[in-house]
């Protein structure tokens, strides 16, 4: 049976995917080492970035993303990730416009529904 995925439940999925990654680029969530880690006493907090768990949806759409052509994967992360406007993140990322990353953003949303659609019914 063939699984219909939309593209709103796409960017919905981009939109879940985003939000995590921009929160762990921003510092929420990582460790590399305390103060108290340099007086020798052990300290509990936040789990350091080499043991963070990355939940199995996150994964999924991060392999995705990864197979596709660097220009969708810089209009993704310009979109999802970064804060600020489409055209601001779009400089950012190296497009030469806001329409050129608003095309490529396309492309790739276009092409992770057909992949989204294939892993949905492969499982």
């Amino acid at each position: 049976m063939m699984t219909h995925i939309t593209i709103k439940q796409v960017r919905g999925a981009l939109k879940r995917w985003g939000k995590f990654w921009q929160s762990k680029e921003l510092g929420k969530g990582f460790k590399r080492s305390s103060i108290s880690e340099f007086s020798g006493k052990p300290s509990g907090g936040v789990a350091g970035a080499d043991e963070m768990s990355v939940p199995k949806e996150i994964e999924l759409i991060t392999q995705l993303i990864t197979t596709l052509r660097p220009e969708c994967i810089r209009a993704i992360r310009a979109r999802y990730i970064m804060t600020g406007t489409m055209a601001e993140a779009a400089k950012l990322v190296g497009f030469d416009s806001k329409r050129s990353a608003e095309f490529w953003l396309v492309k790739a949303e276009r092409s992770l529904l057909a992949e989204f659609s294939a892993s949905v019914d492969s499982v």
